[in-house]
This record gives structure tokens, sequence and C-alpha cells, in this order.
């Protein structure tokens, strides 16, 4: 299905001291399903924002956000991954992953408890699904904060920076696993990030902001989808060619 979620000529102003600011201004872009996107642009621009108004934590001044042909609403099925894994310290893996369920009545769903095993034991986890947060590399808090998240089965998955606080090798290994489980999931995401190469190396378009107020400057397509990995694509001929592209237009005042 085309245009899974849509945003449509949205602008967003709030008021400071000094008065009104414009933040974004007339944003307007599609994401298909199953569709991995990036989003990147200037420090400030309003990457973070544009999240915040497809979970339905924000309402736009103007416009109008759809999804699945429905407008967005703070019950609509969102996941949102966060910088860090934000697991709780006291509680084991299985506990953590388990948080959503209780959240929304569903602890006592066998189907549901069924999917959270299911999940843990496909990507790597069941058996440390009895340890605690502070036992697991980086790595694998962050898929167990997937998982965590995939377990409520959203309609759209939504990644603020998740891969910012590791340290430059286990970023590139954990955007491996974690763009690996996305698609095995079939799972639609948008991911924001200030880092050019994460975001052609996982996506099938990216999305280019101007300074703020934001608009979108360009959608560079990225032809990569022939090669699964994101490690494997930062090898290919057309990854810098991309990058410079995008780099170019990040720099570009117009």
């Amino acid at each position: 299905m085309e245009n899974y979620l849509q945003l449509k000529d949205i602008s967003l102003s709030y008021h400071t001291k000094e008065g009104e600011v414009l933040a974004l201004c007339g944003i307007n872009f599609n994401v298909e399903k199953n569709e991995f996107v990036s989003i990147v642009g200037p420090s400030g621009c309003g990457k973070t924002t544009i999240l915040s108004l497809i979970a339905g934590l924000l309402k736009s001044t103007k416009g109008e956000v759809l999804l699945d042909g429905e407008k967005i609403s703070k019950d609509t099925n969102i996941g949102y991954m966060f910088q860090r894994d934000n697991l709780f310290p006291w509680r084991t893996i299985y506990k953590n992953v388990c948080i959503g369920l209780e959240i929304k009545h569903k602890k006592k769903d066998q189907q549901s408890l069924q999917h959270v095993e299911d999940l843990l034991k496909k990507y790597g986890l069941y058996e440390f699904r009895n340890s605690y947060p502070s036992q697991l590399s980086g790595g694998m808090r962050q898929r167990a904060a997937l998982i965590r998240t995939l377990c409520l089965k959203p309609k759209i998955l939504l990644l603020d920076e998740p891969f910012s606080a590791l340290d430059y090798q286990t970023k590139l290994s954990v955007c491996d696993d974690v763009h690996s489980i996305i698609t095995k999931e079939k799972q639609t995401a948008i991911l924001v990030t200030h880092d050019i190469s994460e975001a052609i190396s996982v996506s099938d378009r990216v999305i280019v902001l101007s300074k703020r107020p934001a608009k979108v400057k360009s959608i560079q397509t990225i032809d990569l989808k022939n090669i699964e990995s994101p490690l494997k694509r930062r090898e290919s001929p057309k990854f810098s060619k991309y990058f410079d592209l995008i780099y170019r237009e990040l720099g570009s005042e117009k």
C-alpha cells in the first residue's frame, strides 16, 4: 500500500517570551508500508518534533498526519525507541520486555506472551531473559528495547537516534542488528539521525530538512536494497556518492 503514512502541509509554531517561533513550515512527505525512511537535518531544525507529531504527542498548527488513512491520535499504536534503552535496572530482561503488555493490560494474554518468547528466541535473548540490564552489553540492551517495542505490534516504529549513546564499533554492530530485526518483522520505520552515513546505510529513502523553520529540501532514494547489511552497504561504490549528495544538500542555504 502506497502512502501508508502521510504528512500533509505540516506547520508548527510555539510561543516563547520573545514571541511566536515557527519550527516547521509546510512539511510534506509520505512513507510506504514496510519502508525504512530516515530524516536528517541541521541540529535543532525539528527532526524529533516531527517524530512527536507522528506519535501524536504534539499537535500541528497546520496540516494533518494520517496513518493508514486515519488521523493520528494518542491512541494510535505507534512504537517509539529513544536514544537510551530506558530499561529498568531492577527488572529482568523478560519483565522489561513485558512492561508494555502490563501497561496495555495484556499481561495474561497467552498469545501476547508467546509472541514475546518467540521474539526473544528469534533474536538471541531468550537465554538471558532472567538476567538484569547491567549484565548485558549495550547492543543486547538495545535489542531488548526493540523487542519491548515490537511485542506490541506497532503500526509504525519511530527511532530517535537510538545508536547515539553507543561507541562507534558497537554502534555499527547494533545498527546491523536493529535493521535486520526491523526488516525481518516487516516493520515500517522512521529514523531520525544526525549521522548521514547511518541514514544511508539503513534507508530506502532519506528526507533532508533545511535549518529552522524546517522544510523538506529533498528526498533521496537509496538504491542499495540488493545489499542486505548496513555494514556492507557502506562498502558500496554508490555509498560515497549518496553521502556527498546529502552532505551538499545539508550545506546549501537554498
